[in-house]
């Protein structure tokens, strides 16, 4: 099969009943492969969004990071990370360190870093769920973030690691959680990032299961901010790793998998994506910089993406 070819992806039903929706795209670590690749690739325009988010070292501005995604077009937007592992203690912090926190991170990300477009809160830890304590902190802090009284307002990217996303984990009362997340973020990441074998152990439909497990559960609470978030800003990143040997990443193996695999791959988890309305208009990928990554990937995910979107 010829690159390019590929498997088809889903047409009719219920999504092309839909009126036409703003596309969202998400990316996790980049660089300047990513954006050369990908920005070339994907449209610009009023009906499409995409967003890279990056985990710099250390703690300190990034203006040519931002001012490099921006010079891609006006559909291109940055968001700085804010890597919660670089706060030790951070999850029994006054809130007046949560402030002095936050407000060092607004001034690396607007007033001196580019600025940037968002912050991407990473990542929920994988206690969250189960640990309302946990949740209270990270309500404070994304507040304060997006808004602690004093200069603009800062939009978030939430990232949360995958064992949030099995409602079966959630224990406890979450209500003003899911109400900070709505006041705060523009996007809700679910962080699925699976192997090759186990993205083909299911059809598009079965793996739409797996994937949108917490949407669906959120939307049947009947919440107005768990709706929310479910209809209009939950998003799943998928891993689009490929290299060799077996990582926190999953993605391919690039000493099993060809290019004709990976296409293969990423066709697949697009197609089950686009099988739930909960992913029809938005969906994400990462990391497209890291340590053994075949930078060939870049314009196979390129132009995937790019056909895909020509038809939404």
């Amino acid at each position: 099969m010829a690159i390019g070819a590929g498997v088809g992806f889903p047409k009719g039903g219920w999504a092309q009943e839909e009126p036409a929706q703003r596309v969202i795209t998400c990316f996790y670590q980049f660089g300047k492969a990513a954006l050369e690749a990908l920005g070339r690739a994907l449209p610009n325009g009023p009906r499409f969004l995409h967003i890279f988010s990056h985990s710099h070292p250390g703690i300190r501005p990034h203006p040519e990071t931002a001012n490099a995604v921006h010079a891609l077009g006006p559909s291109f937007k940055y968001a700085m990370a804010l890597d919660v592992h670089k706060y030790p203690g951070w999850q029994t912090a006054s809130e007046e360190q949560l402030r002095a926190w936050a407000l060092e991170f607004r001034r690396c990300a607007l007033d001196e870093g580019g600025p940037a477009d968002y912050f991407a809160f990473n990542e929920m830890p994988t206690t969250g769920a189960a640990n309302p304590g946990v949740r209270e902190q990270v309500a404070r802090w994304v507040r304060i973030l997006h808004d602690p009284g004093q200069g603009p307002k800062l939009r978030g990217i939430f990232y949360f690691t995958e064992r949030n996303l099995n409602p079966q984990n959630w224990q406890g009362e979450a209500d003003d959680f899911w109400a900070a997340l709505e006041e705060t973020c523009d996007l809700v990441v679910g962080e699925h990032y699976h192997s090759y074998e186990f993205a083909w152990g299911h059809t598009p439909s079965s793996l739409a299961d797996h994937l949108f497990a917490l949407p669906r559960w959120l939307e049947a609470s009947g919440k107005p901010a768990q709706v929310s978030i479910a209809r209009h800003k939950y998003v799943v990143i998928h891993s689009s790793f490929y290299g060799p040997g077996v990582r926190a990443w999953a993605g391919v193996n690039s000493e099993k998998h060809g290019l004709e695999d990976l296409e293969r791959y990423f066709r697949h988890l697009i197609a089950a994506t686009r099988r739930s309305p909960y992913g029809r208009w938005r969906i994400a990928f990462g990391p497209l910089a890291t340590q053994d990554l075949d930078l060939r990937m870049l314009p196979l995910l390129a132009q995937v993406l790019a056909e895909e979107m020509a038809g939404l």
